[in-house]
């Protein structure tokens, strides 16, 4: 495996394991996927209420946007963006997938019109200033 493929693989076991910490810190039961289950990083179960939620991780190491899938549903799993600062610190967003879908699309259509003359088709990115309403938002997992 090429370095780049590499630590970019690593990144992203790295900030699934530091969600599922942190959500074993606040009582929750945490389980990885290791890439085995589809569009889900991690099953979550509040051990009290016996809810359970299914979880997407995305983690970026340096930069400014996050990649998103294509083609996002209100029924999918909701997000947590890892953001792992130069300097050490680690920061979660976590933003039910109805607003991944919403902000990626006004996002891209802003990109578009700012740049009439590049190619249409262009990726789902998320701005990690958008995401600053939805810093340690982890109520919005629905497991209390």
């Amino acid at each position: 495996m090429a370095k780049s493929a590499l630590n970019k693989t690593l990144t992203a076991l790295a900030g699934e394991f530091f969600v599922a910490g942190q959500l074993c810190l606040q009582g929750y039961v945490a389980s990885l996927t290791l890439k085995n289950y589809p569009g889900v990083d991690i099953f979550c179960l509040n051990p009290e209420t016996g809810k359970q939620v299914a979880i997407q991780v995305k983690t970026k190491r340096g930069g400014r946007e996050y990649f998103v899938p294509e083609n996002i549903d209100e029924s999918d799993p909701p997000f947590v963006f890892v953001y792992l600062k130069d300097d050490g610190s680690v920061q979660y967003y976590i933003i039910p997938s109805a607003d991944v879908a919403r902000l990626s699309t006004e996002e891209r259509n802003e990109y578009l019109t700012k740049r009439p003359h590049v190619q249409q088709k262009q990726p789902r990115m998320l701005s990690v200033n958008s995401l600053e309403p939805f810093l340690n938002r982890w109520d919005l997992l629905g497991l209390k």
